[in-house]
């Protein structure tokens, strides 16, 4: 198997030419541990700061983190992100936070949603720099950021966490790829993050002012090219543009 330098080196170069060109399989075998290591150090060669969360729930019930990018976090409608790297798109609900989250294995959901400040309706923007992700593993698709390129992120949801009996809407350069009612990939839109709260990484603490993206309530929807998105959650929408 590869170095872990040898392997931060190949996403580092994929991400810098926005090529997907990294074999995926060569990530495969990795633990948790390593993985993390080496999305830390893709951050650190690429001169990258954290601009955000995605937390997600891996099968054997432990939260996971990846960073996504600061120069690639934006606000709508403004917001432009480079087609290179991109495969597709997430209609998610997100979260800021409104003081210090603590590890804590036994924090419930109450206390949780006691530390959040607002919800806003985001867009994921999908990429990965693997030629094939499939291949990856989780621990693979870990150490690639969980193909967490980009985010788009919109105005504060009145609604906060409810997303029950709501119509999901995805539109990409003209044509609707996505409509159908919400369903979270986890259940729940602060599963994912209670699964984090209480089992999280130095690198990616929970402070004051954090904001993470919890799932999809729509999967990742494929797209190709450039275009014009607009996402809608019931009454709320967010537009932006792959350019």
């Amino acid at each position: 198997m590869p170095t872990e330098e040898v392997l931060i080196q190949s996403l580092t170069a994929a991400q810098r030419s926005g090529s997907r060109d990294v074999d995926a399989s060569r990530y495969s075998g990795l633990d948790r541990a390593a993985a993390y290591r080496i999305q830390s150090g893709v951050l650190t060669s690429l001169h990258e700061t954290v601009g955000m969360l995605k937390t997600a729930v891996h099968s054997d019930g432990v939260g996971v983190v990846a960073p996504i990018y600061a120069t690639h976090v934006g606000s709508a409608p403004d917001y432009r992100v480079p087609a290179a790297l991109v495969i597709g798109l997430e209609v998610e609900v997100g979260v800021v936070l409104a003081k210090d989250v603590p590890m804590d294995a036994k924090l419930d959901t109450g206390a949780l949603a006691a530390a959040i400040d607002h919800y806003f309706l985001g867009v994921e923007i999908c990429g990965t720099r693997f030629v094939d992700r499939s291949l990856a593993g989780p621990t693979g698709g870990l150490a690639d950021n969980m193909s967490a390129l980009g985010y788009a992120m919109g105005a504060k949801r009145p609604l906060g966490d409810q997303i029950e009996g709501l119509l999901v809407e995805l539109e990409f350069a003209g044509t609707t790829i996505f409509s159908a009612p919400a369903k979270h990939g986890f259940g729940t839109v602060l599963a994912s993050l209670l699964a984090y709260a209480r089992n999280q990484q130095a690198a990616y603490p929970l402070k004051l002012g954090t904001i993470i993206t919890t799932g999809s309530m729509c999967g990742l929807v494929p797209t190709s090219g450039t275009g014009h998105v607009v996402a809608r959650l019931g009454g709320d929408s967010i537009e932006f543009d792959i350019v």
